[in-house]
């Protein structure tokens, strides 16, 4: 989480007047669709999956042990379910398999944590009415750990996906503004990992998801200046289940929020969703990146 820094940046820039969002002007960023205010309950929405055509998220740290489904305009919660035998110390990302959505307690600002713990929850089970139940929870540590100063270290996650048989987490360096990649083994219950892969993604990562069918990774970010900061996106490939950094695509976002989430959507669309600032409530929103995935840009 960034909010001090958003928080300023957001106050100064609405001197011009706006909304429900804060926009300026960067060299061809790309649109940003707001389609609704998330409801009060998802104030600080920081991970998205989609099962069956409906859209589930989750609050980030201190908030309850619980995940949304939203309604089909997003405005409403349809559904809460409870999450047995865990706790909500800093979930930040949703991923998904065929079999199973992983909830990634990740989030590491303080560098308190030489690693996380990972939820692993029978997509089935979201059937239920009101609870769901872990069929294990994945432990991991970071084998390269140091411990740093809050917000000033290379040890934070927040952004997680999945990618063939493995669980690929990618590092928020606060440090450096380059992400390191870490797999993990999710049939693994506690694992030590390593860096394999360091990329200068030009800022802080908040989340990601990978599409199969066209074997492209997408990171959500922002840079972490208080006065010209700006949000992004990374559109990658991926061959032989390896990340080729050639063919990195980077485009600014025209809406700067707190986007903390990040997903396919459809028609090459994202959907992303943000937390909630004192000039800006809580907001979900698609991102076509059509021009990019066709080469255009």
């Amino acid at each position: 989480m960034f909010k001090k820094q958003v928080y300023l940046l957001v106050a100064l820039l609405s001197v011009s007047g706006c909304s429900s969002a804060t926009t300026y002007s960067v060299r061809k960023p790309l649109d940003v669709d707001v389609i609704a205010n998330l409801p009060t309950t998802l104030d600080e929405s920081s991970g998205i999956a989609i099962v069956n055509g409906k859209v589930w998220s989750h609050n980030d740290s201190g908030s309850k042990n619980q995940i949304y489904q939203l309604s089909p305009d997003f405005k409403t919660i349809t559904k809460t379910l409870t999450v047995q035998n865990s706790r909500n110390y800093d979930w930040e990302a949703l991923a998904q398999s065929q079999r199973y959505l992983y909830i990634g307690d990740t989030g590491n600002n303080s560098t308190r944590r030489n690693g996380g713990i990972i939820y692993k929850v029978p997509l089935s089970s979201l059937n239920n009415k009101r609870t769901v139940k872990p069929v294990s929870m994945l432990r991991y540590r970071f084998k390269d750990f140091e411990h740093g100063k809050t917000y000033q270290h290379n040890f934070d996650s927040e952004a997680m996906t999945v990618v063939g048989d493995q669980l690929w987490l990618f590092s928020k360096n606060w440090q450096d503004e380059h992400t390191k990649l870490y797999r993990l083994n999710p049939m693994k219950k506690k694992q030590a990992v390593a860096p394999e892969g360091n990329y200068p993604v030009k800022g802080l990562i908040t989340s990601a998801d990978y599409d199969p069918n066209t074997s492209t990774l997408v990171l959500l970010g922002y840079r972490k200046e208080v006065l010209l900061g700006y949000s992004f996106i990374w559109l990658i490939k991926v061959k032989d289940n390896q990340i080729d950094w050639s063919t990195a695509k980077y485009k600014r976002l025209r809406i700067y929020s707190q986007w903390e989430a990040v997903h396919w959507y459809k028609d090459n669309q994202l959907l992303i969703t943000s937390e909630k600032n004192p000039l800006a409530k809580a907001m979900i929103a698609t991102v076509n990146v059509s021009s990019l995935m066709k080469g255009s840009e």
